[in-house]
């Protein structure tokens, strides 16, 4: 005789803890066993396994952003400081120290990244995108994006190219010539945000003049998908066979998919009641999670809510899914930080 195990499509919370103020980024290393996190009172802090150590105490600067290195060896932070901060992962230690200050003045750096397969740290500054060059422990590049401060930066999935966003463009440069005048995604307006598509087929651009462009790499031809009812703040690719795009626009998630026999792309609204604040999908799936100022956090599966995980009067700023997709992680407007286990059964996490 047999029995089946009961899938509860949701999640279950695993852990919470509080933080002094608004939580600004939250980020899983690659192998899954930290969480590091950062708040706007200047804390950084790491979660593993049920501990949360505090690294940085709160202090009179916002931290904005933070990111591991692909090893997981690395993890570096920036903020309102004009400091970029690069910590490193002790040897036969379960302790992060910090072994680099980047002094970048008076800029707000609110955008950095590593690069997929080295220790190289990008990172934005006013009108320019470095790269830290961590074995070398020197500056690797200055790229000049000029016609405005930069509003984020994407590296390519496979490590070729580096993308940043920007007024009228989204500017990419070739890693292996850095010199080289970067190509260029030119958009209405301004450039919010960019991201690629897991595959390396395609680059987006969210844009302040309520639109996306989508450029089909090496195509000339971008689509320009219209129409939005204000600007476009943010776009996430699904890590899946078949990319899925999700941008935020207001109080609505739309997402789109490209249909072969039409050879176009098509969309699907997902309706919040306020304004999203961050957008992920759960790795190697098209499930989507969102999190709006309407409370909780809405799971969307082939564009119909699968639930919604109240927790109280907590709205969330940010989300996390670790590599596995076996745990969810989120941040709060007031510094809360829970952290839950996925059950959702593998049939549900789709948009097909």
């Amino acid at each position: 005789m047999s029995t089946k195990s009961k899938t509860t499509n949701t999640l279950k919370q695993l852990d919470k803890r509080q933080l002094s103020e608004y939580i600004r980024a939250l980020v899983w290393s690659n192998q899954g066993n930290y969480l590091a996190i950062v708040t706007a009172a200047g804390e950084l802090a790491l979660w593993q396994q049920g501990n949360l150590e505090i690294l940085t105490p709160s202090h009179d600067y916002s931290l904005d952003c933070v990111g591991f290195s692909q090893d997981g060896n690395y993890l570096g932070t920036a903020g309102q400081q004009g400091k970029v901060r690069i910590w490193q992962l002790g040897v036969n230690s379960p302790n992060f120290k910090p072994i680099t200050t980047l002094d970048q003045g008076n800029a707000w750096i609110d955008s950095l990244g590593w690069h997929p397969q080295k220790n190289l740290l990008a990172f934005a500054v006013n009108r320019q995108v470095k790269v830290w060059d961590v074995d070398q422990g020197q500056l690797m590049a200055e790229l000049n994006f000029a016609d405005s401060s930069v509003f984020n930066i994407a590296w390519h999935p496979q490590g070729k190219f580096l993308a940043a966003s920007g007024h009228g463009s989204v500017k990419v440069w070739n890693i292996d010539n850095w010199s080289e005048p970067p190509e260029k995604l030119e958009v209405p307006g301004a450039s919010l945000d960019c991201a690629w598509s897991s595959n390396d087929d395609y680059l987006a651009s969210g844009n302040l003049d309520r639109t996306i462009s989508l450029l089909h790499w090496g195509n000339p031809h971008p689509w320009l998908m219209q129409g939005f009812p204000g600007k476009v703040s943010k776009v996430v690719w699904s890590n899946t066979s078949d990319p899925v795009l999700a941008a935020s626009c207001q109080d609505a998630v739309i997402v789109w998919q490209f249909n072969n026999e039409i050879k176009n792309w098509q969309n699907r609204v997902l309706q919040h009641d306020q304004a999203i604040q961050a957008i992920t999908f759960a790795p190697n799936s098209s499930l989507l999670v969102s999190a709006s100022n309407d409370g909780g956090i809405q799971l969307w599966s082939r564009a119909k809510k699968l639930t919604k995980i109240v927790s109280g009067k907590i709205k969330f700023s940010c989300l996390a899914w670790n590599p596995t997709g076996d745990y969810l992680a989120a941040g709060g407007q007031n510094g809360e930080v829970i952290i839950w286990q996925n059950s959702i059964s593998s049939s549900s996490r789709g948009f097909g």
